[in-house]
Formats: structure tokens, sequence, C-alpha cells
């Protein structure tokens, strides 16, 4: 999956569970975002990151982002 269809699908993921993510301006370096996930309230439930180039990302980064987010999306929320 391309980073694009990846932050798609986590957006859909968030909204399914009456979440939110922002990306923090001035985080990241170079082509690399940062972003939280926040709650209705707006307080901060997680974070990750993604790059912004258009490559396909690893299957081993794909495995640490739904690892990280499993709490929030539950297993296997990618596919």
């Amino acid at each position: 999956m391309k980073p694009a269809a990846v932050l798609s699908l986590i957006r859909r993921r968030a909204r399914e569970h009456d979440l939110r993510i922002r990306e923090l301006p001035g985080r990241g370096k170079g082509s690399h975002r940062m972003y939280a996930i926040e709650d209705s309230t707006g307080a901060r439930v997680g974070n990750f990151g993604l790059t912004g180039h258009p490559k396909e990302l690893s299957w081993t980064v794909l495995e640490r982002l739904e690892e990280r987010l499993a709490p929030l999306f539950g297993e296997r929320w990618i596919g």
C-alpha cells in the first residue's frame, strides 16, 4: 500500500471509532509526517508517522503500524 492509501484507511477507521486524525505541524523530518489521533474532546489517544513519498510501504512498516493502532481500531484493522 502507498502512504496516501494507508492514511485514507486510518482516517476511515478513526471516523468509525469517533476519533479524528490531525497532522502535527513542524514534526517529522523531510517527507516524514507525524499525526495525532484525538477523541471527541480533543485528547490525544495515539499517534503515528508516515512518509510523504509515493513508494509502497514495506510489509514490516505496515505490520508495525497495524500493531501500534490495534488498541484503537482492533486487531487486523488493515485487512
